[in-house]
C-alpha cells in the first residue's frame, strides 16, 4: 500500500505538460475570430478601437495591429474616396474594390498569424 501512495505522490508532484503550440495557436485564433474593432483615419492618422473584446488585451492588440498595419498603405486612396462625397452605395463599392485590389484581407490574415505566433512564443518563454 505504501508503494501505491508513493507512486501517487510522485505523479502529483510532476509538473503539468504544456499544451502543444498548435493548440495554443488555435485557442488564440478562435478568440481573435470573435474580436471586433473599428478602424478610422483622420487627417492621415489612423486609429483602431476594440469594439468586442476577447478579454485578453494582448489578443485584442493583435486585431488592432493587423488593421493598422494593413490599412496604412491605402490611407491616401481611402481618404480620396471618402472626400469624393459619393453616394453611400458607390462609396462602399469603391472601398471594397480598393481593399480587394490591395489585398488587405490577405495582409490582415498574415499579420494576425504572425501576431499569434509571437504571442504564443512570448507566453511560452515566460512560463519556462
Amino acid at each position: 500500500m505504501s508503494l501505491f501512495v508513493a507512486a501517487m505522490t510522485l505523479a502529483a508532484a510532476q509538473p503539468e505538460a504544456e499544451p502543444p503550440v498548435a493548440t495554443e495557436i488555435e485557442v488564440i485564433g478562435n478568440k481573435l475570430r470573435d474580436w471586433r474593432g473599428k478602424w478610422k483615419v483622420r487627417e492621415g492618422v489612423s486609429k483602431c478601437k476594440t469594439t468586442r473584446s476577447t478579454r485578453d488585451k494582448a489578443i485584442d492588440a493583435i486585431g488592432c495591429n493587423a488593421m493598422m498595419v494593413c490599412m496604412a498603405p491605402i490611407i491616401p486612396q481611402w481618404e480620396a474616396i471618402h472626400d469624393a462625397k459619393l453616394a453611400r452605395s458607390e462609396l462602399k463599392s469603391q472601398i471594397n474594390a480598393l481593399m480587394v485590389s490591395e489585398n488587405v484581407g490577405v495582409c490582415v490574415r498574415d499579420t494576425r498569424k504572425a501576431g499569434i505566433d509571437a504571442l504564443v512564443a512570448e507566453r511560452r518563454s515566460k512560463r519556462s
